[in-house]
C-alpha cells in the first residue's frame, strides 16, 4: 500500500514540475502606457488590447517585419478575424478586430478578452506569451459561442507584411483559385509568392486561396524570416470559399502598399457555451549567411522546416 502512495507522489511530483517547468520558460510581459511589450533576446512583440487586442509591432534587432498604421491605418499589424468572411462581407466584426479587449497577465502569458460580436455572439480569447527556450512567441485563440444558437466558425490570423518580400509553403491538396496565381510558382511540393509590383493584377482579386500541408507559412524579407507554425487541416475543413493558406496584395500606392500572410484552422461547429482553441507559433529570425533568399531556394525550405520540427 505504501509502495502504491509513493507512486502516486511520484507522479503528481512529476506533473507539477513539468508545469513549472513550462511556465518558468516564459519571459516577462511588460506593461508600457496602453502596449504590452513580450522581449525575447533581440525580439520585441507589441500588443495593444485596445485595437482588438492588435499585435501592433514584432521587431527584430529594431526593425519591425510588420507594417503600421502610417502604411494603412485600417489594415496593420496582426488581426483575428472570424472565417469565412462571407458571413460578413465588410468590414470585420468591430467587436473582434478594433474594440477594446479586457487585458491581464497570470504567469508570463497576456491574456485578452473581446466583447461579444454583435451579430454571431461570438467572443474571442487571446493568449499570447514569449518561450526563452525555443525563442518563439505562442498565441493561442479561443472562440467561445457565447449566443443561444449553434454556430460554425474557423480562426483566421491575418498578418500583414512589407512588399517586395517572398512567401512560401507546402502544397495542400485541391485547387489553387485568385487573381495573385501568375505569381504563385511550385517547386517540390512548396509554393513560393514571389512580390512583383510590374504583375500585379489591376482588375478582380488580389488574392490566393489554397490548402496547405505540413501546418507552416513563411515569409522573407530583407535578411528576416518570419515562419509559422499552426496545426494542419484537411481540404474537407476548409471554411466555405476560404483556404487553409492565403494571401493578399493591396493596391499600389507609393509607401501605401502591403501584403497580408494568412492562415486559417479548421470550420467547426460550436454548440451554445462551447470553445475552440487554435495554437499559433512564431519564429522570427535572421536569414543566416549562406542561404539564398529566393524563390524555389531548397537551403530557404529546409531552414524554415529545421525552426518548426
Amino acid at each position: 500500500m505504501f509502495e502504491k502512495y509513493l507512486v502516486v507522489l511520484f507522479a503528481v511530483l512529476a506533473v507539477t514540475k513539468s508545469t513549472c517547468q513550462t511556465t518558468s520558460n516564459r519571459v516577462m510581459v511588460e506593461k508600457i502606457g496602453d502596449l504590452y511589450r513580450i522581449q525575447l533576446q533581440n525580439q520585441t512583440l507589441e500588443i495593444n488590447p485596445a485595437i482588438g487586442g492588435r499585435i501592433t509591432s514584432l521587431k527584430l534587432d529594431g526593425k519591425d517585419f510588420l507594417t503600421g498604421k502610417d502604411v494603412n491605418d485600417f489594415n496593420w499589424g496582426s488581426s483575428f478575424w472570424i472565417s469565412p468572411q462571407s458571413d460578413w462581407n465588410w468590414p470585420p466584426s468591430a467587436e473582434i478586430d478594433n474594440k477594446p479587449y479586457s487585458a491581464k497577465v497570470e504567469a508570463g502569458e497576456l491574456i485578452m478578452v473581446s466583447q461579444k460580436d454583435s451579430a454571431t455572439g461570438l467572443v474571442v480569447t487571446k493568449k499570447i506569451s514569449g518561450d526563452r527556450i525555443s525563442n518563439s512567441y505562442s498565441l493561442k485563440y479561443i472562440i467561445t459561442n457565447s449566443s443561444d444558437s449553434v454556430r460554425k466558425a474557423a480562426p483566421w490570423e491575418v498578418t500583414r507584411v512589407h512588399t517586395n518580400g517572398i512567401a512560401f509553403f507546402p502544397m495542400g491538396n485541391g485547387e489553387r483559385r485568385g487573381g495573385l496565381l501568375p505569381l504563385l510558382t511550385e517547386k517540390d511540393g512548396v509554393c513560393w509568392f514571389t512580390y512583383k509590383e510590374s504583375m500585379l493584377p489591376t482588375k478582380g482579386d488580389r488574392q490566393i486561396y489554397t490548402d496547405g500541408a505540413e501546418g507552416w507559412l513563411a515569409e522573407v524579407n530583407e535578411h528576416m524570416i518570419l515562419v509559422k507554425k499552426f496545426p494542419n487541416i484537411s481540404l474537407e475543413k476548409n471554411a466555405p470559399k476560404e483556404g487553409e493558406v492565403e494571401l493578399y496584395a493591396s493596391p499600389v500606392a507609393p509607401g501605401k502598399s502591403y501584403v497580408e500572410i494568412e492562415h486559417q484552422g479548421a470550420y467547426e461547429e460550436l454548440p451554445p457555451g462551447a470553445s475552440s482553441t487554435w495554437e499559433v507559433t512564431w519564429y522570427l529570425r535572421k536569414l543566416p549567411t549562406g542561404i539564398k533568399a529566393e524563390a524555389g531556394s531548397p537551403s530557404l525550405t529546409s531552414y524554415a522546416r529545421k525552426l518548426v520540427k
